[in-house]
């Protein structure tokens, strides 16, 4: 008796199979047992630690395949599979851990008034208001300028340093680092200026009786906001150089705020033009 194909499909399948020999009118049914059934595809791959087992695959024992031989469980494949794919998600989430926290410090310049003609804080409220604002924001700290003409306005070395000590301390309160630049020039006269600082008198005086230590262009056209290049080692300011002018402010301003160096100030600055 020979099974064709429907026999065959029968047979995988379990079913009874009816067969009728081409020779007699009889019919006769085989019975055939099941060789082989798929199970049923039911399984959940998650990926987790190489250590740890994952109670939604299937157990470690052995299946049996259509040919008879014997193969890993796959839950074997899915740590596998969460080895490799793990791995590079922690790398990430450490790198990550070491540079939280990191970025640019941000500083942010204040109003060229921030200190009054008198010497004071100018809108102190409002300033003590802002800077509370900047410090709750992230930003890392101020930069101001510190004008000559109105620290050393009056006299040759009679300093007043009211106004920035107490801006200063104010920026300490809050936890704000100070960027200083030491502002030799003077402030207005330029396009969107709205304030108005002018170089200390003393040194105006000097200017007017010697127009020369302003620059001047090849027309006779003279710029009065700073001193020239030229006058630098020329004793013209009341006995001293501009040079020496300079190093007197900056050497005050070191002596007064020695206490806030390093900790609160933390850069200084020179600036002998305008910007």
């Amino acid at each position: 008796m020979a099974l064709n194909l429907t026999h065959q499909i029968g047979s995988l399948a379990g079913a009874s199979i009816s067969t009728t020999d081409t020779n007699s009118s009889s019919v006769e049914s085989v019975s055939a047992s099941p060789k082989w059934r798929s199970p049923a595809a039911s399984l959940t791959c998650k990926i987790q630690r190489p250590d740890a087992i994952d109670g939604l695959s299937p157990p470690l024992s052995p299946c049996r395949s259509p040919l008879g031989s014997t193969r890993a469980d796959l839950s074997v494949a899915c740590q596998a599979f969460a080895t490799e794919m793990e791995s590079p998600v922690l790398e990430h989430q450490v790198r990550g851990a070491q540079t939280k926290g990191t970025g640019v410090p941000v500083y942010v310049m204040l109003p060229l008034d921030s200190v009054t003609m008198n010497n004071s804080v100018n809108r102190k409220k409002a300033m003590n208001a802002s800077l509370q604002a900047l410090k709750s924001a992230g930003v890392e700290g101020v930069m101001m300028d510190v004008w000559w003409g109105l620290v050393e306005r009056e006299a040759p070395g009679a300093y007043n340093w009211g106004g920035y000590a107490e801006l200063f301390e104010m920026a300490k309160k809050h936890g704000l680092k100070v960027q200083a630049v030491m502002s030799f020039h003077k402030c207005g006269g330029n396009v969107g200026d709205s304030v108005t600082i002018p170089l200390p008198k003393w040194v105006v005086e000097e200017v007017d009786k010697d127009p020369d230590l302003a620059y001047t262009d090849q027309w006779g056209r003279r710029n009065c906001e700073y001193l020239s290049l030229g006058a630098d080692t020329l004793p013209v300011l009341k006995g001293r150089t501009p040079v020496q002018c300079y190093a007197d402010f900056m050497r005050a301003f070191r002596d007064n705020f020695k206490h806030l160096l390093g900790d609160t100030i933390v850069v200084i600055l020179q600036a002998f033009y305008s910007y």
